[in-house]
């Protein structure tokens, strides 16, 4: 799904897609990933493919610290696509 920069749900499509990119990088399912860090897999499911509308930082923290990564990997190729 592509969505306008301008759109209030861009970064929501962005961190899914970064999300699910770090997921695989980890070798994890997304069944895998929620029992990781107890959550639904349909939560994952609908993040990564932009059907769910927000999540909490809380959300992403916890996946940061289970697989070791940094938060703003989250946000990866954000930054400079948001600028005006």
């Amino acid at each position: 799904m592509e969505i306008n920069k301008n759109d209030n749900k861009y970064i929501y499509v962005k961190v899914g897609k970064n999300l699910k990119r770090i997921r695989k990088e980890h070798h994890l399912t997304q069944v895998e990933l929620a029992d990781l860090i107890s959550y639904n897999e349909g939560t994952i499911a609908n993040i990564e493919n932009s059907s769910y509308q927000t999540f909490s930082l809380e959300f992403l923290y916890i996946i940061s610290k289970k697989l070791n990564v940094s938060m703003k990997d989250f946000f990866d190729d954000i930054d400079e696509e948001t600028k005006d």
